[in-house]
């Protein structure tokens, strides 16, 4: 009897053992920390200065022996935040000036020598404000580069992979994300793939590998049935989400494989 009772014990003991295993393997998830910019819409580089409100506009206007490496930590963050470059110069190490737009937003930041000048504000009243305060060049002046803005790259990307998916008979149309969504993002699109009980897909856009592995924390927290995928979307990275049952899933996974962003 005394037998039995330690191989019962023994047989609980390692269930135990086991199912901590099992916990950790399929219902931990690893935390993630966040990124640096994330939830940002202005560049910090500039956020430790005064600005000062004029005509719809505000401007910092200092003096400082690090101009230029504020100036070119400021507009990379400006691209990381999904602003997209409409015009610029880069042809004087000492003197340099760039238009960086987004959603009607639009920041000039500038410097020449020790002098750094930054104008934020809607597209037309910072155009209008460089009429008179300026370094090195004036967007009025110069022709736009017209960089592609994340929107613009979003749906390239989007119309590739509902190709993808067209190219295997599959349904395409306009569909509603019901999942969980971060609280932040560069750009969103979703659509729905007619697949068994329909598939929806989510693509959302960031800028660096960390913010796109935040975001799949984020939403895997929430639903741990979704299934992601991930490429490269130009200067951008590409997040795609997809919700629904787990076979229809895998067959649109299977499709878009391969892969369907480049």
């Amino acid at each position: 009897m005394e037998k039995v009772t330690k191989a019962l014990i023994l047989v609980v003991f390692i269930g135990l053992i086991a199912g901590s295993f099992v916990y950790i393997k399929y219902e931990r998830i690893e935390p993630v920390e966040k990124p640096a910019l994330w939830g940002l819409s202005d560049p910090p580089s500039l956020s430790n200065f005064t600005w000062m409100s004029e005509g719809g506009t505000q401007v910092l206007n200092v003096t400082l022996k690090k101009a230029p490496e504020v100036y070119g930590n400021a507009i990379k963050e400006l691209k990381l935040l999904g602003y997209a470059l409409d015009s610029g110069n880069w042809s004087s190490s000492e003197c340099q000036w760039s238009l960086w737009v987004k959603s009607g937003r639009a920041y000039y930041v500038a410097y020449r020598g020790s002098r750094l000048l930054a104008i934020r504000g809607k597209f037309r009243d910072v155009v209008k404000a460089t009429e008179k305060k300026w370094l090195c060049g004036r967007p009025l002046d110069s022709t736009p580069v017209k960089a592609p803005t994340p929107e613009m790259i979003l749906l390239k990307h989007a119309l590739q992979i509902g190709n993808t998916l067209m190219k295997h008979n599959v349904e395409v149309s306009p569909g509603n994300w019901t999942g969980p969504l971060p609280d932040w993002y560069l750009e969103k699109m979703s659509f729905t793939a007619k697949v068994g009980e329909g598939v929806e897909i989510l693509l959302l856009l960031y800028s660096s590998d960390d913010q796109v592995r935040y975001a799949e924390y984020v939403m895997r927290q929430r639903d741990r049935s979704l299934r992601f995928l991930e490429g490269d979307a130009e200067d951008y990275r590409i997040l795609i989400v997809l919700k629904g049952r787990k076979a229809d899933v895998g067959e649109v996974e299977g499709m878009l494989q391969g892969p369907p962003v480049k």
